[in-house]
């Protein structure tokens, strides 16, 4: 294998990843904020209560940083793909 089918394999991989990671990335404030809170706070914890129960407050932040990271991604898959076509 060559260097250049070599680079694009890997920019593919990364585009990929990057397309497979992001809805993780969107949601990890609630999944930490509903784990955590359950843990220190109890089952009746809400943002007043609790500090981590506001954690998931941060997806206005984690939404678009993951949606920027999903197009990112298919943009190098697509480009990595059509550079490993012709």
């Amino acid at each position: 294998m060559d260097s250049q089918s070599k680079k694009s394999f890997w920019s593919a991989k990364t585009g990929a990843l990057a397309m497979l990671l992001s809805p993780l990335l969107a949601v990890s404030p609630f999944l930490a904020g509903a784990l955590l809170s359950l843990a220190f706070c109890g089952p009746d914890a809400n943002e007043g209560n609790c500090g981590w129960a506001a954690l998931p407050w941060f997806m206005f932040i984690t939404i678009p940083a993951a949606a920027l990271m999903f197009v990112t991604g298919f943009v190098v898959l697509v480009i990595s793909l059509f550079k490993k076509s012709t």
